[in-house]
């Protein structure tokens, strides 16, 4: 029994596949692959018929297939053009149907790009509307459209960072904290969320919050002596000398001109 050879075979198979799963621009472009073959090779007259006949069904499938439609029928005048399948011209075939791939992929192209522009638009509009509210001193408003913002462009990369900057800027620190704690949680490695939400606690006068998130920190990107520093200034602040002390010496281990840590020392007139 005579077979056509397995990359063409597989080809004309997989573009079937890709079809099925409404993949067109990958079930086209595989086809493509599969009649280029054809052309190219030199196979027994019923092998050849075979394939034409699973790619005449693959073609049947393509006039129908909705996608297509619109640029089969332009008119919409119910008859839509049809793909002819003929021995010896799989490769005009194949640049037919590369063609039609390449208008999808510009459609394509262009429908993302106007969806993006539209999602701009919106995230302008609420980010406008958020910020005129703080202007006006509605918090609890411009808070909502702030966290709308965060809801339906939570994939954007750093979103509730720059949330958290613009109420932290409102002088809303609470809301601001939970925002970059909420950043934390999604992307741990992400330094300036938890600069941000210490920033925020500590002005807020919450101390604890404040440790918590530093000490996250820690385990999160290690001992660093710039954070043991910061730390040795915030338990001054906040009426802790030993815990002070402590920071402040783990800071000069490593780095023994680290200025915070320096100055927490001698407040404390510690050497």
């Amino acid at each position: 029994m005579l077979f056509a050879p397995k990359e063409i075979r597989e080809n004309v198979a997989r573009a079937i596949g890709y079809l099925q799963r409404n993949e067109v621009e990958r079930a086209l472009l595989t086809m493509c692959e599969a009649l280029r073959a054809m052309a190219d090779a030199r196979l027994p007259l019923s092998v050849r018929e075979k394939l034409h006949n699973r790619i005449r069904d693959f073609l049947k499938a393509l006039e129908n297939h909705s996608i297509l439609r619109p640029l089969l029928d332009p008119g919409n005048t119910g008859s839509p053009r049809t793909f002819t399948l003929h021995p010896g011209k799989e490769a005009a075939l194949a640049t037919v149907l590369l063609g039609l791939a390449r208008i999808l992929r510009r459609e394509k192209e262009q429908s993302l790009h106007k969806q993006s522009e539209a999602q701009l638009e919106r995230k302008r509009q609420l980010l406008s509307e958020g910020l005129n509210a703080l202007r006006k001193g509605q918090p609890a408003r411009g808070l909502a459209f702030l966290r709308r913002i965060v809801d339906e462009f939570s994939g954007e990369d750093g979103i509730r960072v720059q949330m958290g900057h613009i109420l932290h800027a409102a002088g809303m620190n609470a809301e601001a904290a939970q925002m970059f704690e909420d950043a934390m949680a999604l992307q741990p490695r992400e330094p300036a969320a938890y600069t941000g939400a210490v920033t925020a606690w500590l002005e807020q006068g919450e101390y604890a919050h404040a440790e918590r998130v530093y000490k996250m920190a820690l385990r999160t990107f290690g001992g660093h002596p710039s954070t043991f520093g910061k730390m040795a200034v915030m338990y001054l602040t906040w009426g802790k000398p030993q815990e002070a002390a402590e920071a402040a010496h783990h800071a000069l281990q490593d780095d023994p001109a680290q200025v915070d840590a320096l100055k927490v020392l001698a407040a404390l007139d510690i050497t």
